[in-house]
């Protein structure tokens, strides 16, 4: 019986797919506007240079003590973890959706494509492959960092895959119904589940010991969950004040 890391499982899948996602949203937009082939050939040229460079790079760091490995790997989800939940408390409470999430995303992404070559367009191709390797880079930081601090390689791969074949499925198979994935509460929840093993291998590198060893991964979950509701039910109680005196003054 295979023995799973689900937490290094679920946080590849949930990085991952918001930017696998923001790709493919991409891709589709431009292939609409009558690129296809360089909406395809651009997101496949972005996402398997970003690998290649990758692979490399994951062995280099293999090198580093395992102590100041996870020192690093904390820092970096942490980081990530952080950011994520900012940006995602901020537009929750303001009720706003990510640019990419809307009718028009190449306005809102503000993506010009070029329309006067005729033919195979190598400006809308290096548009799109700009794109997909800005968004590959990241996944391939959270990848790496994952694989390495836990040595669970197969879940992380593995996770970063489904993201992949599930981000295209949704914006080809289910687009009319994309503005109904909440994207938001996914990369809530994965920026704190990169936040916790953040914090958890963090501490493993400056050598604390966790009380119920790697179940406390758990605890700091519901913890950062916890903050980060909080957070975001002040932030739109006062937004909500503010715009109620706005109303009353005007």
């Amino acid at each position: 019986m295979i023995d799973i890391n689900w937490n290094i499982l679920i946080a590849a899948i949930g990085g991952a797919a918001i930017d696998f996602l923001e790709i493919a949203v991409i891709a589709y937009a431009i292939a609409r506007s009558g690129y296809q082939k360089e909406a395809i050939a651009g997101s496949i040229f972005g996402i398997l240079l970003v690998g290649i460079i990758a692979i490399p790079f994951g062995g280099i760091l293999r090198s580093i003590p395992l102590n100041w490995l996870e020192i690093l790997v904390g820092v970096t989800l942490l980081w990530f973890g952080s950011r994520w939940v900012n940006k995602s408390i901020k537009r929750l409470a303001k009720g706003k959706r990510a640019g990419w999430m809307s009718e028009d995303p190449l306005a809102a992404e503000e993506i010009v494509l070029d329309g006067q070559n005729l033919g195979f367009n190598q400006l809308n191709f290096w548009v799109m492959a700009k794109s997909a390797i800005l968004e590959t880079f990241e996944v391939a930081i959270l990848v790496v960092t994952l694989g390495l601090a836990s040595g669970a390689w197969y879940e992380s791969l593995a996770g970063t895959a489904i993201a992949l074949v599930f981000s295209v499925l949704i914006v080809t198979v289910l687009h009319q119904y994309l503005l109904n994935v909440p994207e938001l509460l996914i990369k809530l929840g994965s920026g704190i589940l990169l936040g916790s093993l953040g914090t958890f291998w963090l501490g493993e590198g400056l050598g604390f010991d966790w009380l119920f060893g790697d179940l406390a991964i758990a605890a700091i979950v519901l913890a950062y969950s916890g903050i980060a509701a909080i957070v975001l039910w002040w932030l739109k109680r006062n937004i909500l004040t503010v715009e109620i005196v706005d109303r009353v003054e005007q």
